[in-house]
């Protein structure tokens, strides 16, 4: 059901919502419930908008004017009737019919893509996912939205605009890969970040429920135990997916003024970068451990030796870490470690 209040009980539901909640703003109130917050805006301040039902506490009820009750889909029932109207006014009963029809293709397109996530099958062995994995564990999120009604399943990974849209490029086939899909990329100009972000539910619960990928906040970040214990020759894809989103290539100086190439993994998940620096350990190489004032981890491998065994085992997908490490192999003199 969906009920619409009186203006003065409006004000005093969402007062009550911001008190229980400890907000001191909608928007606020917006991110702590899942519920977006043009559609809060409008519950609160739109004097004809209803209001599901459910969101209200049994104990806020007894203090709210309730001024009409309706059905949930009442809206749309209403909508369509008016839009029936209008088309038959307007264009006649062929153009209905032929709107009928597109929308019962558009629904048929609908529910194939809908069974399709539902029987989706991932290979945690396989290079191709472990390495978006390590992106996403890099520069990557998980969120559950509520939206009119229906939870929201949304997947990105954000990066530079200027030097990673080649990289995005590469992740979207990786996605076409995994699940069947063309991803959008979506640049934003203001901030020069760009960002693959999209919805689909069952990819989501995938890498939630089976590899306990935060939805949210990332905290405790950790390689799952499914794809760590699958030993060194398929971690380092996800250690790759992770310096391509997390790292850089960057070069240091020698006292005698030379070039000293640096592989650096800068990140805020403790149990993550042990992990990294453990497995790099056991497997040759020399990785150095620091903490910065702002209680990020950083793991440097330094040196052309550490380099050349970096990329023969590890590598690297993105042109803005290659670029830069082809241009430095060709440098006359760089110190071995």
């Amino acid at each position: 059901m969906r009920v619409l209040l009186s203006n003065d009980s409006k004000k005093i539901f969402f007062n009550l919502l911001k008190r229980k909640y400890n907000c001191k703003s909608l928007r606020q109130l917006s991110f702590d419930i899942g519920i977006p917050f043009n559609t809060l805006n409008e519950w609160a301040y739109n004097p004809r908008r209803y209001i599901p039902e459910n969101i209200i506490p049994e104990d806020f009820k007894n203090k709210l004017k309730i001024l009409n009750k309706e059905e949930d889909n009442w809206g749309r029932v209403k909508g369509g009737q008016k839009t029936y109207q209008i088309i038959i006014k307007k264009y006649g009963p062929e153009e209905l019919k032929k709107r009928r029809i597109n929308g019962g293709r558009k629904s048929i397109c609908i529910n194939n893509l809908k069974r399709k996530e539902e029987v989706l099958k991932i290979d945690i062995s396989d290079p191709l996912f472990l390495e978006f994995y390590g992106a996403l564990l890099g520069d990557g999120w998980l969120s559950k939205l509520r939206y009119r009604e229906k939870n929201i399943y949304i997947l990105g990974v954000s990066g530079n605009k200027t030097l990673d849209a080649d990289y995005f490029l590469y992740l979207k086939k990786i996605l076409k890969k995994l699940i069947g899909r063309n991803v959008y990329i979506k640049e934003r100009p203001k901030f020069n970040s760009i960002e693959i972000y999209f919805a689909h539910k069952a990819f989501v619960n995938f890498l939630h429920d089976k590899l306990n990928f935060p939805v949210g906040k990332k905290i405790n970040l950790e390689i799952n135990d499914k794809v760590f214990s699958q030993g060194f020759e398929k971690v380092k894809y996800v250690i790759r997916g992770i310096f391509d989103t997390d790292g850089c290539f960057l070069l240091d100086k020698t006292p005698a003024g030379y070039p000293y190439p640096v592989i650096c993994i800068t990140m805020k998940a403790p149990i993550l970068m042990n992990q990294i620096r453990e497995t790099l350990k056991k497997n040759g190489f020399k990785p150095q451990h620091y903490i910065r004032e702002t209680h990020a981890e950083e793991i440097r491998l330094k040196g052309s030796r550490q380099l050349e065994k970096w990329m023969k085992s590890i590598g690297s997908s993105n042109n803005r870490n290659l670029d830069k490490i082809a241009r430095v192999t060709q440098l006359d003199r760089v110190p071995h470690s």
